[in-house]
């Protein structure tokens, strides 16, 4: 490689660390591992390779400082110009996130939130010095199940099948006998996602409905375990839809519509949705839920008769 290409190829990494530190704080092991991973073949990257990349970033202008091992850029080169209500809606997210029980997820929504904070404009940050906080009330009540979530997240780890007795919506107590699959957080409610071998269905049972749970001496499968339901939207509903979890687009047929598979949703949840699309929605299969979703427009349709 002659020179001029080795000096096109350092400029372009000195940029790439500067990409890296304006999404987070990054140490010099951690600017290694993003190099090798992006070019494993290369064997140049050292401390002082790096050390190197940092100090060119400063002599542009770069305003780079050292907390314990992590370097934080304090002047990315992209800004962001946030309003009041900008700041009051990120204000409202950093104090929901402090009420999640799960830690990795506390962290995460922090670490967005520091590398907003770090791209705050000159302006942003004046109205956030003169911000004055609005009341938060809205109060998520996940602790209060934080003992049932730890005990879930550990019937999910063994893998093993549970009897689970739990109320239905009717206040019918009813047990069924099913694989642990995750926990899944839904506006202020937690639920228990699991699959139930005998329906051949996803369920997300609330925990606030969980009565007992007993765990068996089988061991689980997770494989190929997941029931499908395959659905058509029309219209300019097609054109806006955004996929959801578990869900992947089959085919966009000539006119526009879109063919959806959902593999990972609660029937119930499911139904309930599909019917708030209307005529815009057809189910396609399976053939039970397709029955099930036409009796319940019957039933509804009934109710104005």
């Amino acid at each position: 490689m002659n020179k001029s290409k080795k000096t096109s190829a350092a400029s372009i990494r000195v940029l790439e660390t500067l990409k890296i530190l304006s999404q987070k704080s990054a140490g010099v092991q951690d600017i290694i591992r993003h190099f090798e991973q992006i070019d494993p073949q290369n064997r140049i990257y050292t401390n002082e390779v790096i050390l190197k990349y940092i100090n060119t970033l400063k002599v542009f202008g770069f305003i780079i400082i050292k907390e314990k091992d992590k370097y934080i850029l304090l002047n990315p080169p992209i800004k962001l110009n946030l309003d009041e209500a900008d700041l009051k809606s990120i204000y409202f997210l950093s104090k929901a996130a402090e009420q999640f029980p799960e830690e990795k997820v506390r962290n995460e929504i922090n670490i967005f939130l520091q590398g907003l904070e770090k791209r705050f404009s000159e302006n942003t940050r004046f109205i956030l010095k003169n911000f004055e906080k609005p009341e938060f009330r809205h109060k998520i009540n996940h602790n209060k199940y934080l003992k049932l979530i730890k005990e879930c997240e550990k019937y999910c780890s063994d893998e093993q099948r549970l009897k689970i007795k739990y109320k239905k919506q009717n206040l019918e107590e009813v047990s069924v006998i099913v694989n642990p699959n995750e926990i899944k957080y839904i506006g202020n409610d937690v639920y228990f996602r699991v699959y139930n071998p005998v329906s051949a269905e996803i369920q997300d049972i609330n925990l606030n409905s969980i009565i007992k749970i007993e765990q068996l001496p089988l061991k689980s499968n997770q494989i190929n375990m997941y029931s499908s339901v395959t659905f058509e939207l029309k219209g300019r509903l097609a054109k806006v839809y955004k996929l959801h979890e578990g869900e992947e687009l089959v085919s966009t047929n000539f006119n526009g519509n879109i063919v959806i598979l959902n593999r990972k949703e609660d029937r119930n949840l499911l139904l309930s949705r599909l019917m708030r699309y209307g005529e815009n929605c057809e189910v396609l299969s399976p053939k039970s839920f397709r029955e099930e979703m036409r009796q319940l427009i019957q039933a509804t349709l009934s109710n104005y008769n």
